[in-house]
C-alpha cells in the first residue's frame, strides 16, 4: 500500500523517513500523487550584518581574556594562544605583564569578571573596526607567588573601567588596544 504525505519545512528527510514509516494518509497505489513541498517564510530572519559583526567583536574580546587567563596561571608570556584574540599594542602588554610577573616568579590565579558592550563599528556597513567598553572586576584574579601566597602590595582589585580598539584582519577580529584604568572607575 502506498502512503500520501505533504512535506514542508527544514525537516524535510526527518518527515519523509517518519511518513514512510507511520504513514500520513492511506491511498489506492493507483491514486499516488507527489507533492510539491512550498517555500513557507522563514522561522528566523536574515541575520542582521550588525548583530554578527557585534557578536563576534565580543566572542575576540573575552577570547583574549580567556587567552590570558589561561597564560596567567604559569605567567606563560610566550603563550601562543594570546595572538588568536590580539594584536599590536594589546599583545605587547599582555606579554609584558606576564614576562614582568614570570621575573618576579608570580602567577595569577582566578578570573576577571567581564561586562563588555560594543561602543562602535566603524565604518557602519562592512565594519573593520570597533570599539569595545567594559567595566572589568578582578577582585577575584589576583597575584600569587609561585607556591601560592597572595602578593602584598600592588594595584589594588577592583572595578576598572576598560576600553578596547579592535580590528577586522583576514575575517577574523583582533584586540589592538586596550585602557585599563585604576580600581574604582566603575
Amino acid at each position: 500500500m502506498w502512503r500520501r504525505c505533504a512535506i514542508y519545512g527544514p525537516l524535510t528527510t526527518w518527515a519523509v523517513v517518519t511518513c514512510m514509516l507511520t504513514g500520513c494518509q492511506s491511498a489506492p497505489a493507483e491514486s499516488v500523487s507527489v507533492l510539491e513541498p512550498t517555500a513557507l517564510p522563514s522561522a528566523t530572519p536574515p541575520p542582521d550584518p550588525r548583530a554578527a559583526a557585534e557578536e563576534a567583536v565580543l566572542a575576540s574580546y573575552r577570547g583574549m581574556w580567556r587567552e590570558f587567563v589561561s597564560a596567567a596561571a604559569t605567567a606563560d608570556w610566550k603563550a601562543r594562544g594570546l595572538g588568536r584574540h590580539a594584536t599590536g599594542d594589546a599583545l605587547t602588554i599582555l606579554r609584558h605583564g606576564l614576562w614582568l610577573a614570570r621575573q618576579r616568579e608570580q602567577v595569577i590565579g582566578g578570573e576577571p569578571v567581564l561586562s563588555p558592550e560594543v561602543a562602535s563599528l566603524r565604518p557602519g556597513a562592512g565594519p573593520t573596526r570597533a570599539k569595545v567598553i567594559d567595566c572589568v572586576d578582578d577582585t577575584g584574579f589576583l597575584v600569587r607567588t609561585r607556591s601560592g601566597e597572595r602578593v602584598s602590595g600592588g594595584a589594588p582589585t577592583g572595578r576598572h573601567r576598560t576600553t578596547a580598539g579592535l580590528v577586522l584582519r583576514g575575517g577574523s577580529w583582533y584586540v589592538r588596544s586596550f585602557v585599563l584604568k585604576e580600581a574604582g572607575t566603575c
